[in-house]
């Protein structure tokens, strides 16, 4: 059984940016790109077909919960800053 695009990540293609990291999935993976605009956070979902499915921007409402060793953090989504997918 071929598990590339669930648990195995397939090759970036398309407009995947080369920073995207996969997250695996059983029904399938995703290609995930986190970008900071000002205060806030931009995240890219791509296919694996490279093909962005999800494209929104989120507000970081508190640092409370920010633990940045561990790479975790609580992101709200806000009204949409623009038109988004």
């Amino acid at each position: 059984m071929d598990l590339t695009g669930r648990l195995i990540a397939p090759e970036k293609i398309g407009k995947t940016p080369s920073e995207a990291q996969w997250l695996s999935g059983e029904g399938g993976g995703a290609w995930f790109y986190i970008q900071k605009e000002e205060n806030n956070y931009r995240i890219k979902r791509y296919t694996p077909q490279g093909i962005v499915d999800c494209d929104r921007v989120f507000e970081l409402k508190s640092t409370e919960n920010f633990i940045s060793h561990l790479l975790f953090s609580q992101l709200a989504q806000t009204e949409p800053k623009t038109g988004g997918i």
